[in-house]
């Protein structure tokens, strides 16, 4: 086995040394673009699985690493993340011998390799209909389908959706040049509101930018458009709904509160949400509503969901902190139509809303807290109340 691929790369050095771009046509040079990618998924297999050998073997501890990550992100030249996911897949690899052989054999890119391997890992029936989806489609389409697999194995969605809201986090570093550097970790509904938020200031930038002659990436004009955000008093707010959040849903599980075996609930391109955090949307933002019967599409409506100017004046002054007794939040409220859900026909209408601040807003919307009362008269029941006053049965979950 060593000598083939010994002899492999001595010949394909000998090529590469040789490889002229300028005497080629266009069709050779995309034939050898295609040949050139197997040849790597080829060895980015053979080097995946090789690495995981060398993690059970503890190899690495000899050349005095820290763990096998170290050891692999010392030898491949990359950061020890990337490291961990290879020898991540590697491991998951092992009881998925469809995704082995299609990854070792060139069928699959490292980047499908684990897409597919964390997915079907978590669902081994997916393991082949994933296999043809990263044949057909794109690394894009590939990972939503992934993330819709993910999420389908997961039987309570309140709980994992919780479990990613605990491990949110905003981080921030400076590099060697003194740059600021971000990284965050989000639900997917408050990455989609924080995306949607920056997405419209920098097309607005962008226009302003071309008008006035200037040219920079929309990644420079989407850097712009955060620190404009994040520069912005709550005076300066606009009056409209925080951001331009779609959701696509099936009408009986926003209806139902819940999402069934083979419902969508989800924003595309970010993520499946609850059921309950699209009702707490419908709030405040447009929601697209997929609705269907089986696997057939019966219409799709876009449903406004903002607040009239006039009623969110009202609502303002109404409540210029949040209702909750003994809360005194004044920023970042949000709305609720807090005593019929807007997905039960409740009204948009002043007496049927409040305005809560997020945490109350959240625990609310999935924890089972319930707001009751009028204004001057508020009061705030915990799951622990509601079970006294009815022992035999939980209250739905409010949108």
């Amino acid at each position: 086995m060593f000598g083939l691929i010994r002899n492999a790369l001595g010949a394909l050095r000998e090529a590469a040394v040789a490889f002229d771009d300028q005497a080629v046509t266009g069709d050779q040079a995309a034939a050898l673009v295609e040949l050139c990618t197997e040849v790597e998924r080829i060895a980015q297999a053979c080097r995946t699985l090789a690495a995981r050998r060398v993690q059970e073997s503890k190899i690495w501890q000899r050349d005095g690493h820290r763990t096998a990550a170290h050891w692999v992100a010392a030898k491949t030249g990359t950061s020890v993340g990337q490291a961990v996911g290879v020898l991540e897949t590697a491991q998951r690899l092992d009881e998925l011998p469809a995704v082995k052989d299609a990854f070792r054999t060139g069928g699959l890119s490292e980047v499908q390799a684990r897409e597919i391997s964390e997915a079907a890992w978590m669902d081994p029936r997916s393991e082949r209909a994933l296999i043809e989806t990263a044949r057909a489609r794109s690394v894009g389409a590939l990972r939503e389908e992934c993330r819709r697999v993910r999420a389908a194995a997961v039987p309570d969605e309140l709980a994992a959706y919780e479990a990613i809201r605990r491990r949110r986090y905003l981080r921030h570093w400076s590099d060697a040049d003194g740059a600021v550097r971000l990284d965050a970790r989000l639900t997917p509904d408050a990455g989609a509101v924080v995306i949607a938020a920056i997405g419209e200031r920098r097309d607005q930038i962008f226009a302003q930018a071309r008008r006035a002659g200037l040219r920079e990436s929309s990644e420079a004009y989407a850097a712009d458009a955060l620190v404009e955000l994040a520069s912005r008093s709550d005076g300066e707010r606009a009056s409209g709904p925080r951001a331009m959040v779609h959701v696509l849903v099936d009408h009986k599980a926003l209806s139902a509160g819940r999402v069934g075996p083979g419902e969508r609930c989800e924003i595309p391109g970010v993520g499946r949400i609850p059921a309950a955090t699209a009702r707490a949307l419908a709030a405040d933002s447009i929601l697209k509503v997929l609705v269907t019967k089986g696997s057939d599409v019966q219409a799709v409506a876009h449903n406004g969901r903002t607040i009239p100017a006039r009623v969110r004046t009202a609502l303002e002054v109404r409540d210029p902190e949040c209702v909750v007794p003994d809360c005194d939040a004044r920023k970042g409220l949000e709305i609720d139509h807090y005593r019929i859900g807007f997905a039960e026909g409740g009204p948009t209408q002043l007496d049927n809303l409040a305005r809560l601040c997020r945490w109350h807003h959240y625990t609310k919307t999935h924890l089972g807290f319930r707001l009751r009362g009028e204004p001057g008269a508020w009061t705030w029941e915990t799951p622990a109340d509601l079970e006294e006053t009815t022992p035999d049965a939980r209250p739905p979950p409010d949108p």
